[in-house]
């Protein structure tokens, strides 16, 4: 194969909750690599709002099913005072 040079890899460090962002955005067939070229190249120029709603949609955000629970079953109580009823 002429002119075929083998692309240099090199390792990077990232915490846990970036390494979750990441694979959250990444497509079943799609590498970390082209995760970050996409992401960036899309910084680079404008990016719709349809082209964010589809992301989205695509990969949806994570829901802590656990604590919606909790929270209907235990609603969070306002600190304000209850408004005195009015008198008519």
């Amino acid at each position: 194969m002429r002119g075929f040079r083998p692309m240099k890899l090199k390792t990077v460090s990232v915490d846990a909750e970036a390494f979750r962002m990441l694979k959250r955005a990444k497509g079943p067939r799609e590498s970390f690599g082209d995760v970050v070229r996409r992401v960036f190249s899309e910084q680079a120029g404008e990016i719709s709002i349809d082209d964010q709603l589809a992301a989205l949609r695509a990969v949806p955000p994570e829901v802590d099913t656990a604590l919606l629970r909790r929270r209907r079953q235990n609603p969070v109580r306002s600190r304000r005072p209850a408004k005195a009823a009015h008198a008519v």
